[in-house]
């Protein structure tokens, strides 16, 4: 059976349309045609099989299809693996279709095509077929304004109006909560996951996010970097299918500049960048045809499958050294932000801008004339430098009433301990002095921005059953993204410990006013400290209820537990 009549007969047997049912007809499939597509591949190939992974917010199972000529259809651990791991996530975005039917085309023809099947030789395929699978169900042609087909399509959100592509830590979603179990049964050393995306306009049907270098592993960047992106690049182009980065302007004219994209832990390559695996995004450009997007993605995703064939040795050991560097690492940087000073050109073929003229419209808005192009150089700013290091404890205590933290950190394979038996610890605590918030809900969250913190060296009370956290594993930096307070997707960002944000006990003014004079009269550093605030803050010498509360906080009538982070560091081996 060839690759063009399996790929049709099956479309067409599952389909009750009368047209032909693929990209090239700007048609995308429904879930049950992509699920029966799979189905009636590991039918047909015995070196495939279509597994369940878990399960949907809507109750549906998420698939896995494996590609795996020694029939295992298991994972094996790294110091065992002679095989990369490849694994491809589709549909997380249900709308941008062009990647499920990219990788609908990539596994038919690894399996049909007997050249093909020298690939897996050295590689394992991995295909979720469809990630948001409510969001798949959810069809519809029209809340893609500005996506150029298919006919039809899935939504963004899922069941619950959640972006999944948020979701890798905060993991509100059954999805992700299956996803992090996943991912760590299998450690995939090679993730990639398919986008569309508008935005500016320009020539490129294709753009890559790779997971940015700054953040990475220093062995992981140097192989992604050096060795296979320059490789990806050279053979798109080679196919008439060059990519460019992915088109993030740093003003509104990318002819002005872009920049790399940041994808912190909530996004999928974020996540699995965590665990030293080399990660990527495509975004295909929604202005260009179904088809157009289809077809490229598809070329992407088998030149990704090719590279690993001929590299998957050199590949495997630089994980290998990662994964070692990364247990061995005792300084983490955190936060990041773009470093201006630092510009390369990058060579970039676009469109000219142009205003629009509308009568809906007072101001000038610009849109991009196909008709009159250029190719230039343009600065591209890809240099990130931390604004936040974190030096690597020896463990961190959780109290067991944080069970969703808990749960989450399970999830993504944490070894854990508990105590014992009642006990008191000496560690850093930290207090929570500022931070800001989203004003209105994002993803589900009043997320925490801009934190700042004081650390306290002091004693605290733990019970039989709270959590020990050693950071002496292999997934030590999740641990610290998560747990560590100013984190940008730490825990605390995302609302897990908002009840130490509420001061629980006050003062009534008449009774405390005789315990605030013997709190001077008795404590001298403090007296002169109230009276040198009193000179220099006529504000705070004329409010009452301040100077009060000044004295309330600073004497031990005040509550210890508030705004103090309940996660402990523990510095030294001894507790």
């Amino acid at each position: 059976m060839t690759i063009h009549f399996l790929w049709l007969s099956v479309l067409l047997l599952l389909s009750s349309h009368t047209k032909s049912q693929n990209y090239q007809d700007n048609y995308s499939p429904s879930y049950d045609q992509i699920i029966h597509f799979y189905d009636s591949l590991a039918t047909n190939y015995s070196n495939s099989k279509l597994i369940e992974i878990g399960t949907s917010d809507n109750g549906k199972p998420i698939h896995c299809f494996i590609i795996d000529s020694d029939k295992e259809f298991k994972p094996e651990a790294l110091s065992k693996r002679k095989k990369v791991y490849y694994l491809i996530n589709n549909g997380i975005h249900a709308g941008e279709a062009c990647g499920i039917e990219a990788s609908m085309k990539l596994a038919n023809e690894i399996l049909a095509k007997p050249s093909s099947q020298k690939y897996l030789d050295n590689v394992v395929v991995l295909i979720i077929p469809v990630y948001n699978i409510s969001g798949s169900l959810n069809r519809n042609n029209s809340t893609r304004v500005n996506q150029n087909g298919p006919e039809e399509y899935g939504f963004r959100g899922n069941i619950k109006n959640l972006d999944l592509n948020r979701d890798f830590i905060k993991a509100d979603s059954k999805n992700a909560m299956s996803f992090n179990n996943f991912y760590h049964q299998w450690d995939p050393d090679v993730f990639v996951e398919t986008h569309t995306t508008n935005g500016s306009d320009h020539s490129y049907t294709l753009t890559l996010i790779a997971s940015q270098k700054d953040k990475l592993n220093p062995e992981i960047s140097a192989f992604q970097y050096q060795k296979m992106i320059p490789v990806l690049y050279e053979e798109m182009a080679k196919k008439s299918k060059s990519i460019i980065p992915y088109v993030y302007p740093v003003y509104k004219d990318p002819k002005k500049g872009i920049k790399d994209f940041l994808e912190t832990p909530r996004y999928s390559s974020g996540y699995t960048s965590l665990f030293d695996s080399y990660s990527f995004m495509t975004e295909a450009h929604s202005y260009k045809s179904y088809a157009e997007r289809t077809i490229h993605t598809y070329e992407f995703l088998k030149s990704t499958l090719v590279f690993l064939h001929e590299n998957h040795k050199s590949l495997l050991k630089s994980r290998e050294r990662a994964k070692v560097f990364t247990e061995k690492k005792q300084i983490f940087p955190l936060n990041y932000v773009l470093d201006s000073s630092y510009v390369e050109q990058l060579r970039f073929k676009g469109y000219n801008r142009k205003p629009i003229n509308s009568k809906i419209i007072s101001s000038d808005i610009y849109t991009y004339d196909t008709a009159d192009s250029y190719d230039t150089v343009i600065p591209y700013y890809h240099q990130y430098k931390a604004t936040l290091s974190i030096n690597r404890p020896k463990y961190y205590v959780i109290p067991q009433a944080y069970n969703k933290v808990i749960e989450r950190l399970k999830w993504n394979g944490i070894a854990l301990d508990t105590l014992g038996k009642d006990t008191t610890i000496e560690g850093t605590n930290y207090y929570i002095v500022d931070y800001k918030s989203v004003k209105s809900p994002y993803e589900g969250h009043y997320l925490h921005y801009e934190i700042d913190v004081k650390r306290n060296f002091e004693s605290q009370h733990f019970y039989k059953g709270d959590i020990l956290v050693k950071t002496n594993q292999p997934n030590v930096r999740y641990i610290i993204e998560t747990l560590e307070p100013q984190s940008v997707d730490g825990f605390f960002a995302w609302n897990f410990f908002d009840g130490i944000l509420q001061q629980k006990e006050w003062f009534s003014d008449f009774s405390f006013i005789p315990k605030a004079e013997k709190l001077l009269e008795e404590n001298d550093s403090l007296r002169l400290e109230f009276e040198e605030k009193l000179r220099v803050d006529s504000s705070f010498a004329k409010d009452d209820f301040k100077k009060l509360n000044y004295l309330y906080k600073s004497s031990k009538y005040y509550e210890k537990s508030a705004f103090r982070y309940p996660v402990i560091r523990i510095e030294e081996e001894n507790y």
